[in-house]
């Protein structure tokens, strides 16, 4: 009669395949969280430096402000 443990180790395989998975699981969420901060840090660095985020295009603007001009003095 065969006995039954209820703590048995997994295979060398199993163990193996289990932490490639595990390994790929860790990349891809790096990668994730790597794109994402890197897209935040550039929309933060243009509207810090006094641009615009344009979602569409994924690229900052600027606008050039013109100085103000006075209307010009008559001489009577």
């Amino acid at each position: 009669m065969a006995r039954r443990r209820s703590g048995r180790t997994p295979s060398p395989a199993r163990r193996i395949l289990l932490r490639g998975i595990a390994v790929a699981l860790l990349v891809a969420i790096a990668l994730y969280g790597y794109t994402f901060y890197r897209g935040w840090q550039l929309r933060d660095s243009c509207t810090g430096n006094g641009g615009e985020w344009n979602a569409e295009l994924e690229q900052c603007t600027f606008r050039l402000a013109l100085p103000e001009q006075s209307p010009p003095e008559s001489t009577p």
